[in-house]
């Protein structure tokens, strides 16, 4: 049978793990890489012209190697690739790596130790919970005991949610959101959450995803007791690792092109024929994997590849940060650390390894002899200005960039390891090559991709979709997940699985180590995964305070479940108490609030307890409107992934909007005792559109799939506020119909009307105050002042024959516009969203206002729309220029002034010349822009139905006719 040829392009780990696993299994292998040497990252980079005669070079490095013990890929490798180990013996390279000690954190104030591997020893026992305690109780860094706490619970919350609240809620918030960053202490921002997230992965939590930061944390905690948390090689990388490698694919038959990059993807058909060397070569084959690093699989996906593999569409939002190393050569053995040492108030964000200790040759035979001591050192943030030489790594030549790393670490030391570091001597400095600097500044060859909020969505898989084709590396979806030699390692191994499937192949198929967690918390993970999709929050999300009593409880309670397991699941969904999950969780946060608070959360006026005298058919019946649209939105959306998720948004979100307008029809039925009374009884029963609720309810599902309690509140009191401004609107314009009916100030005086609307902005705001929420109800007065502010601006423009377009926009945008982003603000925040999102819906709002108020113009105005159930033409009666009189004016100015002359009395001859001049068409067409600017904000909001409902709700309230 004829051998299937295999084409590799990519030495790295990825290639260099897939060439392996198909030579290993008979298929014929083929690597090409553009450096001068295998190993990509990981490679070893002699510093040129160091070595003296009969000396090698001086071991030069991209950055040091970190082997933590969840790493399983990568040592399963190495124990399959034989070598001469140190002492001339035979062995694997596995038995290359070495075990660290200890793990030190300075600061500037303290030191702490970490073991590396918890065994019997009372020493490395106490050392750990020595550094719990120091971090719990806020000495030493000083970070707040509370602040601690509050890390503990989001880690364990992280630790018993499900994959599916993982990837549906956690991957899609920044770990600096999850952790709740802004609201903390300095001390917990810089050392628990910055500097711990940036020394372990290059990445600032402000754009990690915190699924990702969170899972990878667990396994390097994990790894103090499973087995080791640190390990490095014993020696120079491409000595100890990637040339025995080698050696070893090229017994197996691997061929290896080192020195010529792909540069294109050559074609037959669907399939990939040929690669595209860039000396001009074409390479056959019949199964092709691109191992390539993100940035180089990027420039060469061009429009062909992208037709035919739509799954790499999305490879420029993924990002990329730097982390190289700078080693330096000395003159003596230093003793800083067995293990690496993170410099906590670095503001390069600085770890290191004295990598002498671990390599048994020793340094005599690199460079001239006289180097006894390497410190490996890498740096991770290349932005932040420096406390030395006050500029960012980007901005430094290399001479500065060895001044400042120097200097940051000797002001993290002890004195009398200060002394050692600096008797030491440096001998050399090496910077890693794939710095280079240019004309244009420092650039970087070998950026490293770093997981960010939602990037998940456009990672793509190994396999994108073409017959032959297939990629692997770090930033393809794994398990390891991070970008690692790990998950390079394991992307490989999917890779050759999947040829191997496709081929026929016999041959056994690469082993997956999946990531491994305590397994008593599995049932807590299935009981969150029937939350999840009941639209519940986490349980702890119903603990108000956290505490040590709280973890023994959480300890003890995981012990009980484990007993009857994922059973459990299966007896919730017998008894339908899946169903109940949100009565019940309606209860408890009552409840809690309350002790939490000492007082009820929500006032009597508030209250949406159900009435047994109020049916629900009267209910649907006059939110009839609402229903319809509601349908009709969802009715609209063709993306059949979104179909149950839909369904179910579209059930809570009637179910929420009939709570709102029973709230009104019980306000009105149990208070009837006075005049104003009466006047809201009227107003508030007439249900509306409720647009600005329904954006409420939406947004405050954005990053949960729940209608919490706090969100129907929202919802009643921006419709309370709407009700307001409408009575005080009437009264101003003189309007006698409202929805059909007469007005209030026509039925009670201008009075009460009034009042009413006076009455219902106090207890709207003193509602947001009583649900804990100071800070919506603080911005809520700024909305209102500036509602009051425009139609002052309104009132007192009357009959201005001067005014312009952009006059009455800033009027709309306070009068309307500014009620509607706060609607969105509102939910989002109790929706608990992140910062960036609560701003977006903001932005979407605003845009949604000033749309909606266009298309009110439009309907006023135009001469098709008569069954309006509000008095028609009183904008034209009371001598207010909107919009469209606005655009029609610039069109037809002599048109304009005859009709103003006759003070615009002929409604109908005013609606002709407008529908003439096209201004209400043009009109509509501004309203569209607002919404398409509103849709746009809403672009970095993660996809959900309740975004996708949301612009179908905008989109759809431009199409209304009344």
């Amino acid at each position: 049978m004829k051998q299937t040829r295999v084409l590799i392009a990519g030495a790295g780990i990825a290639g260099l793990t897939a060439a392996h696993e198909l030579a290993e299994r008979g298929y014929l292998v083929t690597v090409v890489e553009a450096l001068a040497a295998p190993g990509g990252k990981s490679r070893s980079i002699p510093v040129e012209g160091s070595a003296a005669t009969g000396q090698q070079e001086l071991p030069g490095e991209h950055g040091f190697r970190f082997f933590p013990g969840f790493y399983r890929h990568i040592p399963d490798t190495m124990a399959r690739i034989p070598c001469v180990l140190a002492d001339g013996s035979y062995g694997s390279v596995a038995d290359n790596l070495a075990h660290t000690s200890r793990t030190l954190a300075l600061s500037k104030k303290g030191r702490w130790e970490v073991p590396n591997q918890l065994r019997s020893s009372s020493r490395d026992a106490a050392s750990l919970l020595s550094f719990l305690y120091d971090l719990f109780v806020g000495s030493g860094v000083d970070v707040p005991r509370e602040d601690m706490l509050h890390y503990v619970r989001c880690v364990f919350t992280m630790l018993t949610s499900s994959d599916e609240r993982r990837f549906g809620e956690f991957e899609n918030i920044s770990a600096w959101d999850y952790f709740q960053a802004p609201s903390r202490s300095e001390a917990y921002q810089k050392y628990v959450i910055n500097a711990v997230t940036r020394t372990l992965v290059a990445c600032r939590a402000a754009d990690m995803s915190a699924r990702s930061n969170v899972v990878v944390g667990i396994q390097l905690l994990s790894d103090i007791y499973r087995s080791c948390a640190d390990r490095v090689l014993n020696g120079p990388t491409s000595e100890v690792w990637i040339a025995p490698w080698v050696t070893h694919m090229q017994h197996l038959g691997v061929e290896f092109i080192q020195g010529v990059s792909v540069e294109n993807v050559l074609w037959e058909g669907e399939s990939v024929s040929a690669l595209q060397l860039s000396d001009g070569t074409e390479l056959a084959a019949d199964q092709f994997i691109l191992a390539l690093p993100l940035e180089a699989l990027q420039a060469i996906s061009n429009e062909d590849m992208l037709a035919r593999a739509p799954s790499l569409a999305r490879l420029d939002e993924l990002k990329t940060e730097w982390m190289n190393g700078i080693l330096f050569y000395l003159g003596q053995d230093i003793e800083l650390n067995h293990g690496h040492t993170i410099f906590l108030d670095a503001p390069w964000a600085l770890t290191s390894l004295c990598q002498q200790r671990f390599w048994p040759r020793g340094l005599k035979q690199y460079g001239d002899g006289t180097v006894r001591g390497i410190l490996s050192v890498c740096i991770s943030d290349f932005d932040a200005p420096g406390d030395y030489i006050r500029k960012p790594a980007k901005d430094c030549t290399p001479a500065e960039i060895q001044e400042e790393v120097w200097q940051q670490i000797l002001a993290h030391l002890a004195p009398a390891d200060r002394a050692e570091l600096e008797a030491a001597g440096v001998i050399a400095c090496s910077i890693d090559p794939s710095l280079r600097w240019t004309e244009h500044g420092m650039e970087n060859d070998a950026p490293l991709f770093v997981n960010t909020a939602g990037s998940w969505a456009a990672r793509p898989e190994v396999d994108i979709g073409i017959s032959n084709l297939f990629v692997a590396g770090d930033f393809v979806r794994t398990t390891t997940d991070v970008a690692t030699m790990e998950s390079a390692n394991e992307s490989a191994r999917l890779v050759v699985n999947r040829i191997l499937d496709l081929t026929g192949s016999s041959a056994a198929r690469c082993q997956l180590f999946p990531l491994e967690e305590p397994t008593a918390l599995t049932p807590l993970k299935v009981i969150d995964k029937l939350r999840f999709e009941a639209g519940l929050p986490h349980l702890l999300d119903l603990v108000p305070v956290f505490s040590g009593e709280t973890i023994a409880w959480l300890g003890g309670m995981t012990s009980r479940v484990a007993e009857y397991s994922v059973k459990a699941g299966d007896i919730v969904r017998q008894l339908g108490w899946d169903q109940r999950l949100p009565e019940f969780e309606s209860r408890a946060m009552r409840f809690i609030n309350n002790l939490s608070r000492g007082v009820a959360p929500v006032s009597k006026w508030a209250s949406t307890t159900p009435d047994s005298k109020s049916g629900t058919a009267e209910t649907l019946t006059n939110t009839s409107g609402v229903n319809n649209l509601i349908n009709d939105v969802v009715g609209s959306i063709n993306d059949k992934a979104l179909a149950d998720d839909l369904d179910k948004l579209r059930a809570r979100l009637i179910s929420a909007l009939d709570q709102t307008d029973k709230h009104f029809r019980e306000y009105g039925a149990s208070h009837q005792r006075h005049l104003i009374d009466g006047v809201l009884a009227d107003s508030l029963f007439q249900s509306g559109k409720r647009l600005r609720a329904s954006c409420a309810l939406l947004c405050s599902m954005l990053m949960r799939r729940f209608l919490s309690e706090e969100a129907v509140q929202v919802a009643i009191i921006t419709e309370s506020i709407h009700a307001a401004t409408l009575l005080h609107d009437d009264i101003i314009d003189e309007a006698d119909q409202r929805r059909g009916h007469p007005t209030a100030w026509k039925k009670y005086g201008v009075g009460a009307g009034v009042l009413a609307g006076n009455l219902l902005v106090s207890r709207a705001v003193r509602s947001l105050y009583r649900i804990g929420y100071n800070g919506l109800a603080d911005d809520l007065f700024e909305v209102i002042e500036s509602m009051i502010a425009a139609e002052s601006d309104q009132l007192s423009g009357r009959r201005n024959l001067e005014a312009c377009e952009q006059d009455y926009l800033r009027i709309i945008d306070g009068k309307t516009a500014g009620l509607f982003a706060w609607s969105c603000r509102a939910g989002a925040t109790v929706g608990g969203c992140n910062a960036a999102t609560v701003t977006a819906t903001a932005n979407f709002g605003r845009h949604m206002g000033l749309a909606f108020q266009l298309i009110d113009d439009i309907i006023d105005l135009a001469p098709d729309t008569n069954d309006t159930g509000k008095t028609r033409y009183t904008d034209l009666s009371t001598g207010l220029l909107t919009y469209p009189l606005l655009l029609a004016r610039q069109r037809d100015p002599q048109g304009f002034d005859v009709l103003a002359a006759n003070g615009f009395a002929d409604a109908a001859e005013v609606s002709a010349w407008l529908v003439a001049n096209e201004a209400l068409e043009a009109t509509r067409a501004e309203a569209a822009r607002q919404i398409a600017m509103g849709v746009e904000a809403l672009l970095p909001v993660r996809h959900s139905a309740a975004k996708v409902t949301l612009i179908e709700l905008a989109r759809a309230s431009i199409r209304r006719l009344r």
